[in-house]
């Protein structure tokens, strides 16, 4: 019979083997490396990672060692943690040259997703696969999209307003609607939910797994040839899960995509714009079969991304309505008086909203759907500060952090909703600080997909808000209950535990929605 102890004893080797591989001290140029907690031997601060909404914890860490947190993880490994916009900005937008790339990492190789592009270290792979997600949703392209996006909120609130208690099932729907149809050019509707369904259950495995710490394997990687029948050795089959879901949902709407287009059917989409370019170019089979490969993956891209941030920043735009009615009221009352009571919104009318426009920014920053960004990784030795970065250094930005978005004196109050933040004189102030230029990345790393999000987070929000009322939910007495803020543990965190209640607001609006 083998023991847990097994387990220990491979740690322990492993750990000691890489000691003894280790090329360098940590101190470089006679400069410090960055302050933190202090490292237990072998182990670093492994142990001091949390598993619990770990960017408080470096907050508070933040406010104790300042903007840049150092830990030391096993392997002679050194992880970063910054806490404000500034060094987010000299390292990874000014030096992007050095830390734009990615750590190999076991855990994603154990997913089955070492194909996505955010995760692909830097290089031609990582050139070819961002580049086929993203020329479908430049500046200039993605306006392309808006009347999908119109047709598609539209559905949204019609199904909301027939099942209001299924609001993150529909929100679920919506978003994989939206995204399924512009890149596969496959139309669902709610009661076929085969890729809604794929798509929540293969994003559960980067959500838990990518969040530092989730695994300890990824810090001991030997641990991932240990078999699944090993007592502590659980995570194999987790993983093996995780892996087959995440091939389906690479492989299976490309496929259907495919053969739509073979037929000469289907909405025209991103994949049929990139099949049609390699059926015209003059490649040998072999060159058309990994341009193909390219597709595939440049099309599950933006299918898991746009699908997935998008739902928790509007989840927790419900949330805030629920907490901040005054806020509701104030964008009901612009709605009212621009759009009025027989249309509803569209994109054409956002420059006309400056409050709704603020209300969509604030719930970028209030809660965000990637507390802690995506991890770099240096490529040569730096210094900043006055501190010693070597090479291959891991580095976060904690966007949520007290420093970045819940900076009290770049935020006032920043714990409260509040979209005056953004106004000056009844319009957007283009000088406040733009939540935007934050959630969706640093560098050459930044998020692709930023512009659709960004329409599609405003034509939600102002929709929502020009037909219904979110309230809290009522208590057996017949008083609304206490709505708080609880955000789920995670790569990516959605508002967790929370209800409200949602209502056609007018008669006027409840004729639109039956229309």
């Amino acid at each position: 019979m083998v023991y847990p102890s097994l387990l220990v004893s491979l740690a322990v080797a492993a750990l000691v083997i890489v000691l003894l591989r280790s090329r360098r001290s940590r101190r470089g140029r006679g400069l410090p490396l960055p302050p933190g907690p202090k490292p237990l031997p072998f182990l670093g601060n492994l142990l001091d990672i949390p598993k619990e909404q770990p960017w408080v914890t470096y907050r508070d860490w933040a406010e104790q060692y300042g903007d840049i947190v150092g830990l030391q993880l096993p392997g002679d490994q050194l992880l970063i943690i910054l806490h404000s916009h500034q060094a987010a900005i000299d390292l990874l937008d000014k030096r992007s040259a050095t830390y734009s790339d990615r750590p190999k990492s076991v855990v994603v190789d154990l997913l089955g997703l070492s194909w996505n592009t955010p995760l692909v270290p830097y290089g031609e792979e990582w050139r070819r696969t961002r580049r086929a997600s993203g020329q479908h949703f430049t500046p200039k392209v993605v306006s392309k999209h808006y009347p999908l996006l119109t047709q598609e909120v539209q559905r949204f609130l019609r199904l909301l307003r027939a099942e209001p208690a299924r609001l993150r099932e529909l929100m679920e729907f919506s978003f994989a609607a939206i995204m399924l149809k512009a890149m596969y050019g496959i139309e669902i509707t709610p009661e076929d939910p085969k890729y809604v369904s794929l798509l929540h259950d293969a994003l559960e495995a980067p959500i838990e797994a990518l969040l530092p710490g989730s695994f300890l394997v990824e810090y001991i990687p030997v641990l991932r040839y240990v078999p699944a029948w090993v007592p502590g050795a659980g995570f194999q089959k987790k993983f093996a899960r995780w892996r087959g879901l995440i091939t389906d949902f690479l492989n299976l709407p490309f496929a259907d995509a495919k053969q739509a287009w073979l037929r000469g059917e289907g909405y025209h989409s991103a994949t049929h714009e990139m099949l049609e370019e390699i059926s015209r170019a003059n490649l040998s089979e072999a060159e058309a079969a990994d341009e193909e490969r390219v597709a595939r993956i440049g099309a599950a891209n933006a299918y898991a991304a746009g699908a997935d941030s998008t739902f928790s920043t509007l989840l927790s735009f419900f949330m805030a309505m629920a907490m901040y009615p005054e806020v509701q009221r104030k964008a009901q009352a612009e709605l009212d008086a621009v759009i009025g009571p027989n249309r509803l919104p569209e994109h054409g009318d956002r420059e006309s909203l400056p409050y709704v426009n603020a209300v969509a920014k604030e719930a970028l920053r209030w809660q965000n759907a990637v507390p802690l960004g995506i991890v770099h990784r240096s490529m040569a030795d730096d210094e900043y500060n006055g501190y010693f970065l070597p090479e291959g250094t891991l580095v976060f930005t904690n966007i949520w952090s007290v420093a970045i978005m819940h900076d009290p004196k770049i935020y006032p109050n920043p714990d409260v909703f509040e979209p005056e933040r953004y106004l000056k004189n009844g319009v957007l102030n283009p000088d406040a600080p733009n939540p935007n230029d934050i959630v969706f990345g640093y560098g050459r790393r930044i998020c692709l997909g930023r512009y659709l999000a960004d329409a599609s987070l405003f034509l939600n929000v102002a929709s929502v808000l020009h037909v219904f009322k979110i309230t809290p939910p009522l208590d057996a007495n017949g008083q609304p209950k206490k709505v708080g803020v609880k955000m789920s543990t995670g790569f990516l965190s959605h508002p967790s535990g929370f209800d409200c209640t949602i209502a056609p607001r007018s008669p006027s609006a409840e004729a639109m929605l039956r229309e």
